[in-house]
């Protein structure tokens, strides 16, 4: 029985970006697992990725996808050949995956960090489902961060000076709380929005942009960068506060968990469960 370990699992949402605005946006997001199933290869550098082993069910209602992202390469090790060191190549190639499990109806994604890290995983994703069926044209996969956590940071920062908001139109849902920023996107037949305010002496935090601008990012439909300074005493004789300078960004507070996992069987039924609580924080 294979030994029990310990993996790193990261929840996102893709979202359907560059077809944001097609009168057929239901249907390309219904496309997306099918793009998982095409076993088309994509060559980065000297690595093959590709998806493999990918089954789909269905559990509470909701239907899944898991599967692996899978980046593969032939390589050399030096092997013992009698009193002597021979360089060998190994017949097959040698492979880092990622497993992952992806609901459907809510593009809901929990992705193993580890083998293969997310600065890797997510743009190779992206990569993968456009190349396997460029109908859908480009997504964008966002991680989901902690809502109470930007807010208690963001407004831990005595003095916000600049805060920067990378947004992208939401799929289907669009909440009253962002209906405003939505509709500024929308305008402008816009697929992405970045937007920086500043000042020295201090940004309204409860600023009706800001607020809706944190609750986009919320839903995984973007970023936030906040920036300032925070007051404390000196530890001198010197009259006054000294200045310590802050930062915050979104993508550094993800929903993640650490499972004990061996086989898929018993790893599935925790990857789900990760899934609908990160769907009903969505909703």
């Amino acid at each position: 029985m294979p030994r029990e370990k310990r993996a790193k699992f990261i929840a996102a949402k893709v979202n359907i970006n560059q077809n944001i605005f097609s009168d057929n946006k239901e249907e390309l997001i219904k496309s997306i697992p099918d793009a998982i199933y095409i076993n088309k290869e994509l060559q980065k550098n000297t690595w093959t990725w590709k998806f493999t082993d990918v089954v789909t069910f269905s559990s509470d209602g909701y239907e899944f996808i898991y599967g692996r992202l899978t980046k593969s390469r032939y390589e050399n090790v030096d092997v013992v050949d009698g009193d002597k060191i021979v360089n060998y190549k190994i017949p097959k190639p040698v492979a880092n995956k990622a497993r992952f499990l992806y609901q459907i109806k809510n593009e809901v994604l929990i992705f193993e960090e580890g083998e293969i890290n997310r600065s890797e995983f997510i743009p190779v994703f992206q990569d993968l489902i456009y190349r396997n069926n460029i109908k859908i044209g480009e997504i964008i996969v966002n991680l989901i961060p902690m809502k109470n956590e930007i807010l208690r940071e963001i407004r831990s920062i005595d003095v916000l000076t600049k805060i920067e908001f990378d947004i992208i139109p939401p799929n289907m849902i669009e909440k009253k709380t962002f209906k405003g920023l939505t509709d500024i996107i929308k305008d402008e037949n816009a697929t992405r929005m970045k937007t920086t305010f500043e000042n020295d002496k201090g940004l309204n935090k409860d600023g009706e942009f800001i607020e809706e601008g944190i609750e986009m990012v919320s839903n995984a439909y973007g970023e936030v960068k906040a920036y300032g300074h925070n007051f404390a005493p000196r530890s001198d004789k010197k009259k006054g506060n000294k200045k310590i300078r802050t930062r915050f960004y979104s993508q550094d507070s993800v929903h993640m968990r650490k499972l004990n996992t061996s086989e898929d069987k018993e790893l599935i039924p925790k990857l789900k469960d990760f899934a609908l609580e990160m769907i009903k924080q969505l909703l």
